[in-house]
């Protein structure tokens, strides 16, 4: 099953995921550096979904590799009742409802029957996502104090009653930088690669059919130089 498996190759659904996570890089770019061009309770919600994705990185992994009666009857309300916990921490719910989208691609697999190849593929993509999740953590954790704040600097979070705002405490929100940096870099990276393949997969296409054309012409050029000789 996974002697086959083409890593390049791209679905409809492929294309919804990576533009959503474009969507996130973008966001949480523009509110690392430009906070005071948003609303407040933004950067606490970031931070909160960056904290929520510890639960749910680990859906597209459960729903690909478990039967389908039982993520669709376990696993799906389990992650429910996490999306309920996550909407009581947010402020403002329109970064939830856009991120539920991304989990529904996720969790697709619960409501289909797919190929054992496509399968396999997205057990492949969930682990590594999972594993570069953790990396992340761990690196902008213990190096926190290198990170750069650019716009969410102490001076704007007291200036904006950032402080006054948020439900909860810890590294993520007390120093909201930290998180929002990771999440750029999170959902930044797989889209940067994303396009580097799909250029990368497109030029290779693109020299094949050259390289295509010129053994059809070579052959059809052979071919009617023997038939001349022939005479």
């Amino acid at each position: 099953m996974f002697a086959n498996i083409s890593f390049t190759r791209n679905s409809p659904f492929s294309f919804i995921e990576y533009a959503f996570q474009a969507y996130y890089a973008t966001v949480f770019l523009m509110v690392w550096l430009h906070p005071e061009e948003h609303n407040v309770s933004l950067i606490n919600d970031l931070a909160i979904l960056m904290a929520f994705e510890f639960i749910m990185v680990h859906s597209g992994v459960f729903m690909a590799v478990m039967p389908k009666k039982l993520s669709l009857f376990v696993f799906f309300p389990m992650y429910g009742l996490f999306a309920l916990a996550f909407h009581h921490s947010v402020i403002n719910t329109n970064i939830l409802y856009i991120y539920l989208l991304t989990v529904l691609n996720r969790m697709r697999f619960a409501f289909s029957d797919v190929s054992p190849e496509v399968r396999a593929l997205q057990i492949g993509k969930s682990v590594a996502k999972a594993m570069f999740y953790f990396f992340l953590i761990f690196a902008v954790s213990f190096g926190n104090g290198i990170i750069p704040k650019f716009g969410l600097t102490d001076e704007f979070l007291e200036k904006s009653h950032y402080f006054d705002t948020v439900k909860s405490s810890g590294l993520f929100i007390e120093k909201p930088y930290v998180p929002i940096s990771m999440g750029f870099i999170y959902y930044s990276v797989p889209v940067l690669y994303f396009i580097y393949r799909t250029i990368k997969s497109f030029g290779r296409n693109k020299n094949n059919s050259f390289q295509e054309e010129r053994l059809i012409f070579s052959k059809t050029t052979y071919s009617e130089k023997f038939k001349s000789d022939k005479r």
